[in-house]
């Protein structure tokens, strides 16, 4: 079994004192097996209006969207389809974020999949609520936690752009 390993740009020493920024911590690439190349589905693609606070406090569309791509082992998607299997097991959800509009998927059946690549692959610590414990007697609370990871990238690429026969 091979080792989860914390790589950065610089050392950390966590002492209580010092505070640490865990989302802008990074695993190396190579310690997960990622597809080199994948497929979506039209369905497997969500969005998210970005928004940030103003200067009164309030919440503000910023007009950027954080896409999130359910996306496949396109060798694997291959053979399931090419044996005529139906199971095609769970997908690994990628994040791209400050995208400025929405991927477009004119001239695509539904289910079919799409070839997709991505600029900027990395796995990063992801801030889940959880419940933890507070005393015997009371109930749980809620608390903010790194405690799953997440795969992040800059920019994406679907396979078929527009009607260019050289990208189908």
């Amino acid at each position: 079994m091979t080792k989860l390993i914390l790589k950065t740009s610089k050392l950390h020493a966590l002492n209580d004192s010092e505070k640490v920024d865990m989302e802008n911590l990074t695993f190396d690439l190579s310690q997960f097996k990622i597809p080199s190349a994948m497929v979506v589905q039209e369905s497997g693609v969500s969005h998210r209006v970005e928004r940030e606070k103003n200067l009164s406090g309030e919440w503000q569309e910023t007009g950027k969207y954080t896409l999130t791509f359910e996306v496949y082992d396109r060798p694997f998607i291959e053979m399931i389809l090419g044996n005529g299997g139906t199971e095609i097991g769970s997908p690994i959800s990628v994040v791209v974020e400050g995208q400025d509009s929405l991927p477009i998927f004119d001239g695509v059946e539904d289910g079919e999949f799409v070839p997709i690549s991505f600029t900027g692959l990395a796995v990063k610590p992801k801030r889940v609520q959880k419940k933890v414990f507070v005393a015997q007697g009371k109930p749980m609370a809620d608390s903010w936690q790194y405690a799953e990871i997440k795969v992040v990238a800059s920019s994406y690429s679907l396979g078929v752009v527009g009607n260019d026969p050289k990208t189908k």
